[in-house]
This record gives structure tokens, C-alpha cells and sequence, in this order.
């Protein structure tokens, strides 16, 4: 130490108002330089200098960002005096060590906390920061909720306003020109002013469970079927303790209740009847009680794998009066659903008491993969002579398990496995031919191709 401190007292007489040794911009090397020297050495070397692009990030979005696009400018004064104050800032711990490095020649200027930047276009940077603004922006949302025969008519949760910072991200950038490393946008938060668990005794209070399904490529019939499947359940409420029942909850399933003819499995046969597209939303529904770590009672895969329900494992189906999907709410409070549809994706939120569980779900995994059986054509003379329309997608043969656990308070509290088994499933055609029998088939609900395909890059087990 005592050789430490004696270093540390030498350097201050032999390089007074002098860049200390070791002390680096870029490939220049500013020691025992003057500031007027580093600011001609950094000036020129700064001039002109191409500046590397800087990733914005902000949760799980990105924008690449090239600040030569707005005229950033390095200030070759602040970075003289950046350099001349390595070694003598902060308290003298932080001066030691930075004199320490400076002396064996591997310091480089700590550019972090201080602005370098001449000028800049700021109009045009304020007018591309606002256009990531819009995709960061949420506005404050106070909670409601009104309930009238054990239902929520009226259902909003709250939602904390969200900005960008647009001056702490201009100064972010600024001070960050020559660092490689990503920078995270601050924003600007207000909390909403009634939360959820101000209005009402029920426990429900805070989002415990969301599950998630895409329908892209779903005929107009099915995509009807599943807005009006998924109406059924909003604003239901569960009783802690009790048994929920899908089938129960979903009533009828006719013209007469708002349903269109679609698409159904039935055993070994896809019809239309009315309602075909439902399994969209159990499917939906399963998604969120297994990641919400609720016990399941009753549920049951398709017979054969459906592009809409991958990955495989993960589906439910339904049908009057059975199959049925059935979970207990074991949690303290009372559940309230919120279904709504985003684009191409179906949501099923799940509103209660957070109860601390945490879930760790494996695979699924497939395993006994069977290939498609032979098409079957089939003849028809309700379609032109020779013309051909697929009416059914072949799909393969898999046996798939899922494993989940449910842990709270650090205990197992659930150690589940659910299996599925499907069976191949021939691609099916309608063949016009002049004479044949009757073929009652609505060719508008045909599962089209771009539904999507079967998930190939599984884990075998």
C-alpha cells in the first residue's frame, strides 16, 4: 500500500495537467499528452469517423439505429477532458484504480457519464424516437368490474400509463456513441389510480394465468364459431373450491345460439355441423389452466393432430355431451375469465388471487410416429367433371406426453403427465365425375392448406 500510495503522489507531479500514461481513444495513445494535444490528436482522428449502428431494446423489442443517419458529431474537447480525468475522479479508491490500470497501459477512457457530442439532427432523431414511442405506449387504465348473477358485466383491469423518455433516451444515446453494448429505453410510468383488487371482495386482483392459440387460416364459418364460443365464457366467475365444467358453461350448441355450420371430428369422420371450430377455445381454455397450475379433471386430445392446436399435447376437445374439459379452482379466490381475440390469436386470461405457484412444464414429446395412410377420393357429381377438391389434410400418427409441475411456497404441489395419442388420418378428395352418388359436403368449410402444418422440430422421446 505504502508503494501503492507513493506511486499514486509521483504521477500527480509528473504528469500535472498531463493525460496519464496508458490512457487510450480508440487506437490513439494519449499519455502524457496535454489537453490541447488530445483535443488536436481526438479531434482529427474523430472527424469524419463513421460511427457503428446502436441497438435499442425494450422488453423483447429491438431497433438497430444509425446515428450517422442524424448527424451525430463527436465533441473532441469533452473527450480530452474525459481523458485527462482518468485517474482523478471520485473518491481515492476509485482514483487508484483507475491509475492502476492507467500505469500497466490498459485504461481506456470511461466515456459512460459524460456527453461527446457536438451536434446532431434533433428534430429528425425527436421524429424516429417517436415512432418507437407508438410501439411502446400504453395508456393509464383504471380498473372495473361490475357483477350481476355471479357474472362480470363490466370487466377492465388496470393498467399503469407508459411513455418513452424521450430526453433520457436522446442523452442515453448521446453518452453512448462509441459503447457496443445494447441500451434498454427508459420510460416513463403512472400508475393507475383503482386497481383491480379495489373493486371487489372476491379475490380477484391480479392476472394469474393467460393461455394463447392461432387460427390463421380458418374459413369465415369457424372463425364465427370461435368468437361466439369464446363470449360464452367472458365474465364468468369460479367459485374457489369448485368444479368448472366447459360443456356445462357452454350451453347449446345450434343455430338458434349463434352458430354456423363448420368443420367437425366426429370418431373417424370430419363433418360440418353447427359450432365446428369450438376446440379452438377449450384448446385455448386447457393453455391457460396448465399454465396457471390449476388441477385438471377432465380433458381429452383430438383424434388426430390439427394444424390450430400445435404444438401436439396441448389441445382439448369438446363435444356435447362428452368429451368435457373440467378444472377445480384450488385457489383461494374466486377466477374470473376474460377471453378477447387479437388479429389471428384467440386469449383466454384467467383473473384471481396470486397464489405464488410456479409452473415447469417439459416437452411435449413425440414419440411412435406413424406416416400417412393413402388419400381417399371420393366421387362426386356435384362438382364439375374432373375437377378435385382436398376436403380433408392427412396428418401423421403420434403418441405425445406433456409433463407439469406445480410447485408453491418452493413445495411440489402437482406432478402431472398428460398423454395424448393420434392417429394418422388420410388426406380426403371430392373427384367430379359425370355419374355418381351424392356427396353432401358445403365446399366453403373446407380446411384450407394455409391453416399451417404439424410442428417437425419436437423432441423425440
Amino acid at each position: 500500500m505504502i508503494v501503492a500510495v507513493g506511486a499514486y503522489f509521483g504521477v500527480d507531479v509528473i504528469y500535472a495537467r498531463r493525460v496519464l500514461p496508458g490512457v487510450q481513444f480508440l487506437e490513439i495513445d494519449l499519455g502524457g499528452r496535454t489537453r490541447s494535444q488530445a483535443v488536436q490528436l481526438i479531434s482529427k482522428r474523430v472527424d469524419g469517423l463513421p460511427l457503428g449502428n446502436i441497438r435499442l431494446e425494450f422488453e423483447g423489442q429491438s431497433w438497430e439505429m444509425d446515428p450517422n443517419q442524424f448527424g451525430f458529431e463527436l465533441d473532441g474537447s469533452k473527450l480530452a477532458d474525459e481523458a485527462i480525468l482518468v485517474g482523478r475522479r471520485g473518491q481515492f479508491a476509485q482514483r487508484l484504480s483507475e491509475r492502476s490500470f492507467a500505469l500497466v497501459g490498459t485504461h481506456q477512457p470511461i466515456v459512460s457519464e459524460t456527453d461527446l457530442v457536438h451536434s446532431f439532427n434533433r428534430p429528425k432523431l425527436n421524429q424516429y424516437l417517436s415512432e418507437i414511442g407508438s410501439r411502446i405506449v400504453k395508456p393509464q387504465r383504471d380498473a372495473k368490474l361490475t357483477i350481476k348473477n355471479n357474472r362480470a358485466t363490466e370487466f377492465m383491469a388496470d393498467q399503469a400509463g407508459q411513455t418513452l423518455d424521450m430526453n433520457k433516451t436522446v442523452e442515453l444515446i448521446a453518452r453512448n456513441l462509441l459503447n457496443p453494448a445494447p441500451i434498454v429505453l427508459p420510460i416513463t410510468t403512472r400508475p393507475a389510480t383503482v386497481t383491480l383488487a379495489e373493486t371487489n371482495t372476491l379475490g380477484i386482483n391480479t392476472l394469474i394465468a393467460r393461455g394463447v392459440s392461432n387460427f390463421t387460416g380458418s374459413p369465415r364459418n369457424r372463425r364465427h364459431n370461435i368468437a361466439t364460443g369464446a363470449a360464452k365464457f367472458d365474465g364468468i366467475i369460479i367459485a374457489p373450491k369448485s368444479i368448472f365444467s366447459f360443456i356445462r358453461a357452454l350451453g347449446a350448441v345450434d343455430g338458434s345460439t349463434g352458430y354456423l355450420p363448420e368443420l367437425v371430428i366426429k370418431g373417424d369422420k370430419t363433418e360440418p355441423e353447427f359450432g365446428g371450430g369450438l376446440c379452438q377455445v377449450s384448446t385455448t381454455a386447457f393453455r391457460a389452466i396448465l399454465n396457471g397450475g390449476l388441477p385438471v379433471v377432465e380433458r381429452r386430445n383430438h383424434s388426430y393432430r390439427v394444424a390450430y392446436y400445435e404444438p401436439p399435447g396441448t389441445d382439448a376437445t369438446i363435444y356435447q355431451p362428452y368429451p368435457d374439459l373440467k378444472f377445480t379452482n384450488d385457489t383461494p379466490g374466486s377466477i374470473l375469465m376474460d377471453t378477447y381475440i387479437v388479429g389471428n390469436e384467440l386469449h383466454f386470461d384467467f383473473y384471481g388471487t396470486d397464489t405464488g405457484r410456479t409452473i415447469e412444464m417439459t416437452g411435449p414429446y413425440v414419440s411412435n410416429i406413424t406416416d400417412y395412410p393413402e388419400p381417399i377420393y371420393i366421387d362426386t357429381s356435384t362438382m364439375p367433371v374432373g375437377g378435385i377438391k382436398q376436403v380433408e389434410i392427412a396428418h401423421r400418427g403420434a403418441d405425445v406426453v406433456l409433463y407439469r409441475k406445480v410447485y408453491q411456497n418452493s413445495q411440489l404441489l402437482y406432478n402431472d403427465t398428460f398423454k395424448s395419442h393420434y392417429i394418422p388420418w388420410p388426406a380426403k378428395y371430392l373427384r367430379g365425375v359425370e355419374e355418381a352418388n351424392k356427396v353432401e359436403a358445403d365446399l366453403n368449410n373446407v380446411l384450407p392448406t394455409e391453416a399451417g402444418q404439424e410442428q417437425t422440430n419436437l423432441p423425440i422421446e
